[in-house]
């Protein structure tokens, strides 16, 4: 079997037709294939995410970008990327993944796809797929994030519920990340509305993670959409939800940080946004209360504070005109700041530190710092003081670590501020 052939006999020459966020059992041949390129996309060593989004950029589908591997210069590759994919390195990861997927109630999203959303291939990181569950018209939707802390006060609840609410009342699609705390009320709230919520997952979208979201996670499909680039399956890694912060900021016109610590992920989705030119917003809450000190250090680096959803909408105004969206959109009994009345299935207002975390699980309850490989990040920060700032990609090829692998490892370090992401996915050490 030809290295680009799919697996059950599915191959075409024509050019890979996009499958509209169809099930893997609902494809014909030529969306298998491409669907097969993209998997081989991925699991090339060698190719981050910023690589496969300039070949998929340049050839338009990952069909053409395998067939073109005599190309990839053109596209700003290296010789030695593009001899990788024309070897079978890449083939095992790929069929599993592509075994996994074909028996799961699942649409498949590719880049091919006219449903694939604009906004998201603006980004230099685009994913080179999405797998989703529910109503992917909300993808055609004005969208809007809000995130914050699973260990929220009351305070913090109640504005995430309102603006979301509210929000979702115009018509506006709320984003978040199905975490405890601001984001299950977020996406609570925004379901109730007309505008809808998209989860973006950090597991495979089969993976109900936390147990306490199981509701959340059913609902969901029925009333809003979920998103994962990662493949089913894929376990709570928690590096993992870093990763997916820039699909988050990526699909909305703005990001809303409601409450936040001074190292929290939220600030992660919030520097994404400004990297990807979209608005930040955060609700800067009491002076001293430790709960809103990144929020508070957003406002002071320039991010906009908010106090009402009347804030946003303006704001926005410009870009949510042609949808039809405006301050007159809002309903004058979605205003209130409360959610008292409503049916919103509010998790404790202080969640306690390990909830949601089960304690069994040690790679879910480490410290960020603590799952990745002492002589990786050595080597890593070394690399990075001698040559000064690298790409992702170069980076992965010069310490020979899988792009996927290394993505975790630069996440976990950024976390912990040892290295610094600049634009365009590249990287330099802090220290």
């Amino acid at each position: 079997m030809p290295a680009g052939s799919p697996p059950d006999g599915a191959h075409s020459s024509a050019g890979g037709a996009g499958t509209a966020g169809l099930t893997w059992a609902a494809m014909d041949e030529a969306a298998r294939a491409e669907y097969w390129a993209s998997l081989a996309l991925r699991y090339c060593s060698g190719l981050g995410a910023c690589s496969c989004a300039k070949l998929l950029k340049f050839f338009d589908t990952a069909h053409n970008a395998f067939e073109s591997r005599d190309r990839w210069r053109e596209a700003g590759l290296t010789k030695r990327q593009a001899s990788e994919i024309a070897g079978n390195s890449w083939r095992a990861a790929a069929k599993r993944e592509w075994d996994s997927a074909k028996s799961l109630d699942c649409g498949i999203l590719l880049w091919s796809d006219p449903l694939y959303p604009q906004r998201l291939r603006e980004i230099s990181d685009s994913p080179v797929l999405l797998y989703c569950r529910g109503d992917t018209s909300l993808l055609r939707a004005p969208a809007f994030a809000v995130v914050g802390s699973r260990q929220a006060t009351a305070k913090g609840l109640d504005v995430a519920a309102y603006m979301s609410r509210c929000l979702s009342a115009c018509g506006i699609a709320i984003v978040s990340g199905m975490a405890l705390g601001i984001d299950r009320v977020a996406h609570e709230a925004a379901l109730a509305r007309p505008g809808g919520s998209i989860g973006v997952l950090g597991t495979g979208v089969d993976t109900v993670y936390p147990k306490e979201n199981a509701r959340l996670f059913e609902e969901m499909p029925a009333r809003g959409l979920l998103l994962s680039e990662f493949a089913p399956g894929t376990p709570p890694l928690a590096a993992h939800f870093p990763v997916r912060n820039r699909i988050i900021s990526a699909l909305s016109l703005g990001v809303l940080v409601v409450e936040a610590a001074s190292r929290s992920g939220s600030l992660v989705t919030a520097r994404l946004a400004l990297e990807q030119n979209r608005e930040v917003y955060a609700v800067p809450g009491q002076a001293l209360d430790t709960h809103c000190l990144g929020c508070q250090e957003l406002v002071r680096q320039g991010a906009k504070p908010v106090f009402t959803a009347e804030d946003v909408l303006r704001d926005l105004a410009d870009l949510l005109r042609p949808f039809g969206i405006s301050e007159a959109s809002l309903p004058e009994n979605d205003t209130t700041f409360s959610v008292a009345g409503e049916n919103v299935d509010m998790p404790p207002t202080v969640a306690p530190p390990s909830s949601g975390i089960p304690k069994k699980d040690n790679k879910l309850c480490a410290p960020v710092g603590a799952l990745i490989s002492t002589d990786q990040r050595r080597q890593a920060l070394a690399c990075l003081r001698a040559n000064g700032p690298m790409h992702a990609d170069d980076l992965s090829l010069v310490l020979g670590v899988p792009p996927s692998s290394l993505s975790t490892l630069l996440v976990a370090l950024e976390m912990i501020g040892e290295v610094k992401r600049l634009a365009g996915a590249r990287y330099k050490a802090e220290s």
